[in-house]
């Protein structure tokens, strides 16, 4: 995939998946896919480069052993001689064989910026699973050594330097014109929620399902309410069981792995979506989850349970703060929120409201604006 420059600076971004199979993209591929077209909408001729890692589970366990390589096939440092700046995101792990190639890649091109995108940090008890856990050293002697090669690292968190690499702060952002806004629930009387992602505990689903059952075992009149679970995950059948167990396996329903239409069709019979609920167990306060800015794009009011960056500036009402604890989501604040948001506005204005709100803060244009105004300085500088 090559594209030329509009205004003399091109560059190319290496990444581990292939981004050119359309509907099938995962998250991620899919905000690859829009970085590439943020550049090129800056005016860069940015070339795609795919640098495959190992897939199978024996393959990635063996990469994370010591004195293995990381599996990654790294581009030839000679083919990037042309290039202008070098996007990546950071791989499973830093490694050796990483450090060496950018390494390599500095003494062929020495005018080369380099700037490596870590969308999550700290992100150390991430890799903290007894399989994880060598990568996780293989990392932090890594690491040590980025200050030699790389000149930026993009990243959510606040830090001026990250690894003793300036940093350059930025959010994670979507490709909006990809998105189209969801339409109308067809009923507010029953409670749609939907969650969508590749589940793992720290999503918290099971604070939800623990406040549901507390719920249903009340007496009096109670509200439907159904979870719509759109995606799969190794916590998926730990979190069928506790439904099963509560015996409201009824009202949490999973969908597995859904493609765009069968998603636009949970998205449009449902009023609440349902952000990261168990950020607390991975230490982190802070989201900026990709999924978050798919909610926004599709105009639907979201639950988290700790701070959301994109909102620090900008407050807002379509957005419900719960405890960041183990504590069983309160059904009852769920339901007396869901229903002052709805009885404020239509659907219809709330939708379109929350849309603006994603048009104007998280399009991947905008995200990766300090990113883009780096490499130009910078080509400035070289060039005058």
């Amino acid at each position: 995939m090559t594209q030329d420059s509009q205004n003399g600076i091109k560059g190319c971004y290496l990444y581990y998946q292939d981004i050119q199979k359309g509907s099938k993209l995962g998250g991620i591929e899919k905000k690859v896919a829009a970085q590439v077209k943020a550049f090129r909408n800056a005016g860069f001729g940015c070339d795609f480069i795919l640098c495959e890692q190992p897939e199978s589970v024996g393959a990635k366990v063996v990469s994370c052993l010591p004195f293995f390589s990381d599996g990654v096939h790294w581009s030839r440092a000679e083919s990037l001689r042309e290039y202008s700046f070098l996007y990546l995101r950071r791989p499973r792990f830093f490694s050796r064989d990483l450090i060496a190639f950018l390494q390599e890649v500095k003494r062929e091109n020495p005018d080369l910026k380099i700037i490596v995108e870590v969308p999550t940090y700290p992100y150390d008890d991430e890799m903290r699973a007894p399989l994880l856990f060598p990568a996780l050293l293989k990392d932090k002697r890594s690491r040590k050594r980025l200050p030699t090669c790389v000149d930026r690292i993009a990243s959510p968190a606040q830090e001026k330097e990250i690894f003793g690499v300036g940093s350059i702060h930025m959010i994670n952002g979507i490709d909006l014109s990809s998105i189209a806004k969801k339409e109308a629930a067809p009923s507010l009387s029953e409670v749609n929620m939907l969650a969508v992602s590749y589940f793992a505990s720290w999503h918290g689903l099971d604070r939800l399902i623990a406040g549901m059952a507390a719920y249903y075992q009340k007496e009096g009149s109670l509200r439907d309410l159904v979870l719509h679970v759109a995606g799969d995950g190794d916590v998926i059948g730990a979190l069928r069981k506790q439904a099963q167990a509560a015996g409201i396996e009824k009202r949490v329903l999973f969908h597995g792995y859904c493609n765009p239409e069968e998603l636009d069709t949970l998205y449009d019979k449902s009023s609440l979506a349902i952000e990261c609920l168990g950020l607390h167990r991975k230490n982190l306060t802070v989201s900026s989850a990709l999924k978050s800015r798919e909610y926004l794009a599709k105009g639907i009011p979201l639950i988290c349970a700790n701070e959301i960056d994109v909102f620090n500036r900008d407050p807002v009402d379509f957005c419900l703060r719960i405890p960041g604890d183990e504590s069983p989501v309160d059904i009852d604040v769920l339901l007396d929120y869901h229903d002052r948001l709805y009885s404020s506005e239509t659907q219809d204005d709330l939708i379109s409201r929350i849309r603006a709100f994603a048009e104007a803060h998280v399009g991947m244009d905008q995200t990766m604006q300090d990113v883009i105004d780096f490499i130009i300085e910078t080509y400035e500088e070289r060039v005058t």
